[in-house]
């Protein structure tokens, strides 16, 4: 493979600058920050929670875990209830 084919990447729609490629990388490290301080932020929202409320971390995360995914808290419980004594506790 020669250096001149290296050197142009195939295009598959149009032509593009380095320039380009630079910014579009400068908005995936924007978005990338902007995520990580939404990450940090929903962390510091349960951990004010959970101070505020004296509730176990563990139980708020699977209350949550549970709403995100359309479980039935009825139908948990009644099952929990009727497991827990089969379940080692540590």
């Amino acid at each position: 493979m020669s250096t001149e084919t290296a050197a142009k990447p195939e295009v598959k729609n149009g032509n593009f600058t380095m320039d380009n490629v630079r910014s579009m990388v400068k908005q995936l490290n924007e978005l990338d920050t902007q995520m990580k301080e939404l990450r940090d932020e929903r962390k510091r929202v349960v951990a004010d929670f959970v101070d505020e409320y004296n509730i176990p971390l563990k139980e708020v995360k699977e209350a949550v875990k549970m709403a995100k995914s359309d479980i039935d808290p009825d139908v948990t419980a009644s099952i929990y209830a009727h497991i827990a004594d089969l379940v080692e506790q540590k």
